[in-house]
C-alpha cells in the first residue's frame, strides 16, 4: 500500500503501468546476448586460478594452432597497454591493464583471451594456454592487509603514515574529517559506547550476466552493443582505454537485465569485445557465466569499522568517532563515505578516518547506494544498542538526535510515518519475538542531461534521449512530458539514441536519472507548448494566455467549442516558417535535497537453532514527489530485500589463500519471495526545489537501513547485539549461548 497527497496533476503522480511491460513480459525486449552479428565469434578469458603469484611463463603456442581460433590475446601482444578507466559518478579512478602480465592478484584475474568460432573451442583454446606460476602469500582480511609484516600486493605501493601516527600496509587512500571537538564531547558524555562492525563484499546479483559484442570497421570505427547503465561513460572508458577518439565509438545500450551499480561505466567485458575485435577482424561477443560474475565482476566493498559514541543520560549524542577500513579488492573506493555515520543526525562533533586497503579480491564497484548500506549498518546498530542499554525507545533516541526539519527536508515526519504505520507505540511480541528499526539517507546527485520532444503530425510526442532505462525510468520520464505538454501518456514514445545520436544523458545510478533528464525533458516539454500554444493562437485567434492544452487539444478558456487538435497543431507548424514543433532541454547542477528511507522490522529468532524469520518489513520514504507512486514502490521494495538479504545471507566467502568458495547462487543466498513478508510501504513529498515536479532520487535509500533494522530487531527478540554481517542462524546461536541464561 502507497500513501499519497492530494494532487492536480493529471498524470504525473499517477500509478502508471511501466511503457516497456509488453514487450518484456512477450520476450520481444532485445537482450545483448540476443543479438548475433554476420560472422560473429565468441570470445573466452584465461583465468588466473592464484590469488596472489607470479607469472614466470605465459605460452600461446597450442591455443593458437587450434582449428577455428581466430585470436589470442595476452598482455605482451598490447604492448603493455594500460589505460585509465573513470567511474565519474561514483568518485571511482582505477588502472586499467587488460591482462595480468608478470603478477596477478586475485582468483580469476585475466591473463589472456581467445577469439573463435565458437564458445566452445575459444573455451578449449584457452586451456590449452600454458602458464608457469610461483605462487605467493595471499592477504583476504582488511585487518591483516594493514599490518606492517603483510605481504605488499602492489609493489609500487608505499605504507601509509595515519592521522595517529601507525603505519599501514597496502593502503591506497585515506580521507580524514574533523568537525568540532570530539575529546571535548567524549569529556562531557555521561556514556561512552565503543564497538567494531564488520561486513563483508557482497554482490550485486543481477540477473543478466555482463556481455557485451565489438565490431570493428576498416576505418577503425568501434560498434559496441552492451548492457550498460550510461552508455556515454562506457563510451568515454572505451575510448580512453583504447586510446582512440571517443569519436571513434559508438555504444548502442541493449535491454539491461539489472545492474545496481556494477554496470555503470563499462570495463568488464566491453573493452576485451572490442580488443578481441581488432585482432580477429570479426565482430567477437563475450558473455560472462555465472562462475565469472562472481570471481571477475564489480562486487561491493568490505567495510571493518569501530566507533566510538558519546552520548547523555537523556539520549542526546554529543560525539562521534569512526574509522573505517574498506575492503576494495585490487583497486576501488570507500574511504571518502566514511562520514556518512553523520547521516541526517546533529552530531556537534564528529571525526571520521577512512582507508581504502588492497586484499587479494577482484575490483570493487558500486552497489545501490555505493558504501551507504554498510555504514548505516555500523552507524544504525549502534544506536539500537545505545537505545537498548539506556532504556529510550530507539525510535525517540533517534528523534532526539534527528536535525530539525527545512523546506526541503523533514526527517523526523518520515520516521514518524512508518511507526504510526505499524502502531509503533501499541506494538506487541511473542516470545522470542522482537522489532528492529533504522533509517539512511541519500542524496541524488545532477549530471549533465540533454532531451528532444518532437510533436508528430497525428499529435503525439516523440521523447528523445541517452539515458538507459534500468528501474521504470522510461515510464516516468513519459509521465513528466505528457504532463508537461498537455497530451496523455498513450500518446508519448520514448525512444533512447546511441552515442553517435542521442543527447547527453547521464549513467542510471546514483538516484540521479529520472531527476537530471526529467528536469532536461520537462523543459524541452514545456518548449513545446510554448510553440503549441503560439499557433494555436493564430488558428482560434485568441490570445496564448486564454489557451489551455488538455487531453491532446487546446481550448480557449471558457469557449469548449472553440478549439484544436494536437494533430492539427502538429500540421500546421510544419506549413509554417518555424517548421515543425521539435525542441531541446538541457540540465545539469542544481542540487537536491535529502532523501531518507525509515525501515521497521519484525523478527522471530529460535534459540537453539539461531534461525530468523523475518514477520514484517515496511518503510516510509520522502520522495519529494511521486512521480510514479507503483515505480517507486517497487524501488522501495526492491532496495529493502536487497538490505535485509546483504543481513541475513548474503557474503562473498574466500578462503585464507584468495579462493572463492561461493562463486554461484547455489552458495550464494539472496533473498527470495519465500524468505520475506509482505512489504508495506509509505510515502511522503516534502518536494525539492530543483526536481522535476520536486521529485526527489529513490532507488538508493531504501537499500541502506535494512540490515541494522534487522540487527535491532534479533537485540529486541533474543538480546543479543550482533556485529558482523550476515547474521546467520550459526552466529546467532553462538551469541545466544556466550549471553547465558536470562
Amino acid at each position: 500500500m502507497v500513501d499519497t497527497v492530494a494532487r492536480d496533476e493529471a498524470i504525473v503522480g499517477q500509478r502508471a503501468p511501466r511503457i516497456d511491460a509488453l514487450d518484456k513480459v512477450t520476450g520481444r525486449a532485445k537482450y545483448t546476448a540476443d543479438l548475433k552479428l554476420p560472422g560473429m565469434l565468441y570470445g573466452a578469458f584465461l583465468r588466473s586460478p592464484h590469488a596472489h603469484a607470479r607469472i614466470l611463463r605465459i605460452d600461446t603456442s597450442k591455443a593458437e594452432t587450434l582449428p577455428g581460433v581466430k585470436a589470442v590475446l595476452t598482455q605482451d601482444k598490447l604492448a603493455g597497454r594500460v589505460s585509465k578507466i573513470v567511474d565519474e559518478e561514483h568518485g571511482t579512478t582505477y588502472d586499467f591493464k587488460a591482462f595480468a602480465q608478470t603478477k596477478v592478484k586475485f582468483q580469476g584475474e585475466k591473463i589472456g583471451a581467445v577469439a573463435a568460432v565458437t564458445r566452445e573451442i575459444a573455451e578449449e583454446a584457452v586451456k590449452l594456454i600454458e602458464v608457469e606460476y610461483e605462487v605467493l602469500p595471499a592477504v583476504v582480511d582488511v585487518l591483516e592487509a594493514i599490518k606492517p609484516d603483510a605481504p605488499i600486493i602492489h609493489e609500487n605501493e608505499s605504507p601509509l603514515t595515519t592521522y595517529d601516527g601507525r603505519i599501514l600496509r597496502n593502503v591506497v587512500n585515506q580521507v580524514d574529517v574533523v568537525e568540532g571537538d570530539v575529546e571535548k564531547g567524549f569529556a562531557e558524555s555521561d556514556y561512552i559506547f565503543e564497538d567494531t562492525y564488520v561486513i563483508p563484499r557482497a554482490h550485486q546479483a543481477y540477473i543478466e550476466p555482463q556481455v557485451a559484442i565489438a565490431d570493428v570497421a576498416p576505418n577503425g570505427k568501434i560498434t559496441v552493443w552492451t548492457s550498460t547503465q550510461g552508455i556515454f561513460a562506457s563510451r568515454a572508458n572505451i575510448a580512453r582505454a583504447l586510446g582512440v577518439s571517443p569519436r571513434m565509438v559508438n555504444v548502442i545500450g541493449m535491454t539491461i537485465g539489472g545492474g545496481f551499480g556494477a554496470k555503470v561505466g563499462g570495463g568488464v567485458v566491453d573493452i576485451y569485445a572490442v580488443l578481441l575485435a581488432q585482432a580477429a577482424g570479426r565482430p567477437v561477443k563475450i558473455v560472462y557465466n555465472r562462475h565469472e560474475e562472481f570471481v571477475d565482476a564489480r562486487p561491493a566493498q568490505g567495510l571493518v569499522m569501530t566507533i566510538k559514541t558519546g552520548v547523555r543520560k537523556d539520549g542526546k549524542i554529543l560525539a562521534r568517532k569512526a574509522i573505517g577500513y574498506w575492503d576494495i579488492g585490487q583497486q576501488g573506493r570507500g574511504a571518502w563515505r566514511t562520514d556518512r555515520i553523520r547521516s541526517v543526525y546533529d552530531f556537534p562533533n564528529l571525526e571520521t578516518h577512512g582507508y581504502d586497503v588492497i586484499t587479494n579480491k577482484p575490483l570493487a564497484g558500486a552497489y545501490r547506494a555505493p558504501c551507504g548500506p554498510q555504514v548505516a549498518f555500523a552507524s544504525e546498530s549502534q544506536l539500537n544498542k545505545i537505545a537498548h542499554a539506556l532504556g529510550i525507545d530507539p525510535i525517540e533516541l533517534r528523534l532526539i538526535n534527528m536535525k530539525e526539519a527545512t523546506e526541503q527536508t523533514d526527517f523526523k515526519a518520515t520516521l514518524r510515518a512508518i511507526a504510526e504505520r505499524v502502531g509503533w507505540a501499541q506494538r506487541t511480541k511473542g516470545p522470542n519475538e522482537g522489532w528492529g528499526v533504522a533509517i539512511g539517507q541519500w542524496t541524488n546527485g545532477s549530471q549533465p542531461a540533454n532531451a528532444l520532444c518532437a510533436l508528430q503530425d497525428d499529435g503525439s510526442l516523440t521523447v528523445f534521449s541517452g539515458l538507459m532505462d534500468i528501474s521504470g525510468s522510461d515510464t516516468s520520464i513519459a509521465q513528466i512530458a505528457a504532463e508537461t505538454a498537455g497530451v496523455t501518456l498513450d500518446k508519448v514514445t520514448v525512444i533512447r539514441g546511441d552515442t553517435d545520436s542521442a543527447p547527453v544523458a547521464p549513467n542510471s545510478g546514483g538516484s540521479n536519472a529520472t531527476y537530471s533528464v526529467g528536469n532536461a525533458v520537462q523543459r524541452a516539454a514545456a518548449r513545446v507548448k510554448e510553440r503549441v500554444l503560439r499557433i494555436a493562437s493564430d488558428m482560434l485567434e485568441a490570445s496564448p494566455e486564454d489557451l489551455e492544452i488538455r487531453n491532446n487539444q487546446v481550448w480557449v478558456r471558457g469557449v469548449p467549442e472553440r478549439k484544436v487538435s494536437l494533430a492539427q497543431v502538429a500540421q500546421k507548424a510544419g506549413r509554417s516558417p518555424g517548421g515543425p514543433i521539435s525542441e531541446t532541454g538541457g540540465f545539469n547542477a542544481l542540487p537536491s535535497a535529502m532523501t531518507i528511507a525509515a525501515q521497521i522490522v519484525k523478527v522471530e529468532v529460535d534459540p537453539d537453532t539461531g534461525k530468523v524469520w523475518l514477520r514484517y518489513a515496511g518503510q516510509s520514504l520522502d520522495c519529494g514527489k511521486a512521480l510514479n507512486p507503483m515505480s517507486i514502490e517497487g524501488q522501495m521494495e526492491g532496495g529493502m530485500v536487497q538490505s535485509m538479504g546483504w543481513g541475513l545471507w548474503e557474503q562473498l566467502v574466500y578462503a585464507p589463500d584468495g579462493r572463492m568458495l561461493n562463486p554461484g547462487f547455489l552458495d550464494y543466498h539472496i533473498a527470495t519471495a519465500a524468505d520475506v513478508p509482505n512489504l508495506e510501504t509509505v510515502l511522503l513529498e516534502i518536494p525539492t526545489l530543483n526536481g522535476p515536479y520536486g521529485a526527489k532520487g529513490v532507488a538508493e535509500p531504501p537499500i541502506t537501513p535494512g540490515i541494522a533494522a534487522v540487527q535491532g530487531a534479533i537485540l529486541d527478540a533474543v538480546g543479543v547485539d550482533l556485529h558482523e554481517v550476515p547474521f546467520t542462524p550459526e552466529r546467532v546461536r553462538k551469541a545466544i549461548r556466550e549471553r547465558g541464561p536470562g
